[in-house]
């Protein structure tokens, strides 16, 4: 019995497919790291970034005298990460993002930056408290 040439063709592609996605896993070589186990990342000062840099923010505040924002001060702290409350202003499109989550003309924030997505992303998975949003972009003040 034949096979229809459909069949033949979709098996073909499949077979293709699939070879196409272990090759590119087998010459990629980067697993990716697993956040769980992964040192807590480094931060950097935006104001020290060179390029672009990411922000995880922790706290969103309609001004800088919330106490919201001196107690996420604090908890960072804890954790080893010495912040204080910024104006999303001073990253390239955090200001407009933030406002459009919060409704804040100008929220002021605490957040932590760092030179990769990775290492973001790494403390985003780790860190134990609430994460507003992950801003990308240059420093601007």
């Amino acid at each position: 019995m034949r096979t229809p040439r459909h069949r033949r063709v979709r098996a073909a592609a499949t077979v293709l497919s699939v070879a196409a996605l272990l090759t590119v896993a087998a010459c990629s070589g980067d697993d990716g790291v697993d956040p769980s186990t992964a040192d807590w990342p480094e931060a950097i000062a935006p104001a020290d970034a060179e390029g672009e840099f990411f922000v995880v923010w922790t706290a969103i505040a309609e001004n800088g005298d919330d106490p919201a924002l001196a107690t996420e001060v604090d908890r960072l702290a804890e954790e080893g990460y010495e912040v204080e409350p910024w104006s999303p202003g001073c990253q390239s499109g955090a200001q407009d993002k933030l406002s459009t989550l919060t409704g804040f003309t100008e929220p002021v924030g605490v957040g932590v930056s760092f030179a990769s997505e990775e290492d973001a992303g790494i403390f985003d998975t780790r860190d134990e408290g609430t994460t507003v949003s992950l801003t990308q972009g240059t420093w601007t003040c």
